[in-house]
């Protein structure tokens, strides 16, 4: 029997801003969230989760007469978005947590190309609206650019414990950790430095950036930011950080071919490295590219991989092009989806052999979903409320 539980008052509506979201959906809450919500993503379809078709409506920033097709035929460029992304979590019948109820809700994403240089906005802001499930109420609206960003770092960190675990004992790396090598120096990057850090010890942090001064001031805030987490794998603060811009091949090369794992956070449609550089055993996280003409990898770097993805969408972008088989065949080194991985029903490592010949890494590609947003909105309104943070407003 399906439970339903509301546990906020029907006529009140709580409001959480981005501050408020950072103080109540740390790392670990993160992790934890997307845990759950990944995992109920299964290609059978019995995890729990029901993630309709988004919605999409177009803001010209043209005159109209100079859009068609939602291009501006004088730029060529398309036009900026607004995207509504609803989803539902049910309990799966064969869960036993008598707290486990049903989640409702839709986030709200938005590009808007202007916004950093008109404004001094985001270029992609975000909001998840939380709908009580028994009443049909509106329960929360929460500020989600920073919950979008921990939210995909959380899976990229579970896809990458995972893929240590291949080994049953740490990576060799640089003496006393792993290198971890993030192209890009945004929030994304970020919070990819600070989850990865969460499930695994990393001793060399290499940021890679097309411009220097992104880059500065992530190294100086993570430098001014650390300290010993005891609920971290990380055993020290990383304070060996580097960084390698973009255009300087041989310096991106080294780091590359000394990474245990990579991030790649970039909005690119060129491939950021070579795929030959990897050494076998790295893995690599992309999240960054999200249309047909975006890639951040190569098809080499693909084919050298067991592949994850988080949603069958993810197989539509650029990087994973070279998988598509006329007929719908299966290539032997598309493991799944993350959520069968994490439930135990496919494993990483079939591809290898006892001497590790085969697929030499791991690469997971995550396009994001709707029900990462509600899962880790819902987790942040608990904390919240167990904190008494946040606007309550009676509706």
């Amino acid at each position: 029997m399906i439970r339903q539980t509301a546990r906020t008052l029907s006529n009140k509506m709580l409001i959480l801003s981005e501050a408020d979201v950072r103080r109540c959906f740390p790392v670990s809450a993160a992790i934890a969230a997307n845990r759950k919500a990944l995992a109920s993503l299964r290609k059978n379809k019995d995890g729990g989760a029901m993630v309709p078709s988004r919605i999409g409506l177009p803001y010209y920033n043209a005159p109209a007469a100079e859009i068609k097709d939602g291009i501006d035929a004088g730029s060529g460029s398309p036009a900026d978005w607004s995207l509504f992304k609803p989803a539902a979590y049910y309990p799966p019948q064969q869960n036993n947590d008598d707290d486990d109820e049903i989640l409702m809700g839709m986030k709200l994403v938005s590009t808007r190309a202007n916004n950093p240089t008109k404004f001094d906005k985001p270029t992609v802001p975000a909001t998840t609206m939380l709908v009580n499930a028994e009443t049909g109420e509106v329960s929360a609206i929460v500020a989600a650019t920073y919950l979008t960003a921990a939210r995909t770092a959380a899976g990229s960190a579970l896809a990458t414990e995972m893929a240590l675990s291949l080994n049953n004992k740490p990576q060799k790396g640089s003496v006393g950790g792993l290198t971890l090598v993030v192209f890009g120096a945004g929030l994304q990057a970020e919070m990819h430095i600070k989850c990865i850090q969460h499930v695994a010890n990393i001793s060399k942090l290499v940021i890679v950036n097309r411009s220097i001064g992104r880059a500065e001031r992530l190294k100086e805030m993570l430098l001014s930011e650390q300290q010993h987490n005891t609920d971290s794998k990380t055993q020290t603060p990383i304070t060996d950080i580097s960084i390698r811009l973009l255009s300087n091949e041989e310096g991106v090369r080294d780091a590359v071919e000394s990474a245990d794992i990579i991030a790649t956070t970039t909005n690119t449609c060129t491939p950021l490295f070579r795929g030959d550089w990897p050494k076998p055993g790295c893995h690599i996280n992309g999240v960054g590219s999200y249309t047909p003409h975006m890639r951040e990898v190569d098809d080499a770097l693909v084919n050298r991989c067991e592949v994850l993805i988080d949603t069958k969408e993810a197989l539509d972008v650029g990087d994973l092009s070279c998988l598509k088989r006329e007929g719908g065949e299966i290539p032997s080194n598309l493991i799944g989806l993350i959520g069968d991985a994490l439930v135990g029903n496919i494993q990483l490592g079939t591809q290898r052999d006892d001497n590790n010949n085969g697929a030499e890494c791991t690469f997971f590609k995550s396009v994001g979903t709707a029900i990462q947003d509600v899962v880790s909105a819902h987790l942040t309104v608990e904390n919240a409320t167990k904190k008494k943070i946040g606007v309550t407003v009676e509706m």
